[in-house]
């Protein structure tokens, strides 16, 4: 039997996955839409789009959070931390909708 644990990891691990590529070679509708099947098995039925677009307002909550001055884009340790702070975020929104 597949537990709410286990999902919530695979959708950590696929959203890791995602961000270890290049950029130019992230395949972000494969990797949402393998969400949207797991999340599928709870009766949330969203769209990879929409998931999509659900993880970029987690990402905007960081950047949201840092004056625009301090952001350090080509910095990958600061890029490496918004990545992890939405993915994390994300993965909250997920628990709040399966319980």
């Amino acid at each position: 039997m597949i537990t709410i644990r286990y999902d919530l990891d695979t959708i950590t691990l696929i959203l890791h996955q995602t961000f270890e590529l290049p950029p130019f070679k992230r395949d972000y509708d494969s990797a949402f839409g393998r969400v949207a099947v797991i999340l599928k098995r709870y009766g949330i039925v969203e769209s990879a789009r929409n998931l999509r677009f659900r993880f970029i307002l987690c990402m905007q909550e960081f950047f949201d959070s840092i004056p625009k001055e301090q952001w350090k884009t080509k910095d990958p340790a600061f890029i490496k931390e918004s990545e992890e702070f939405s993915i994390n975020k994300f993965r909250e929104w997920v628990v709040g909708l399966i319980t």
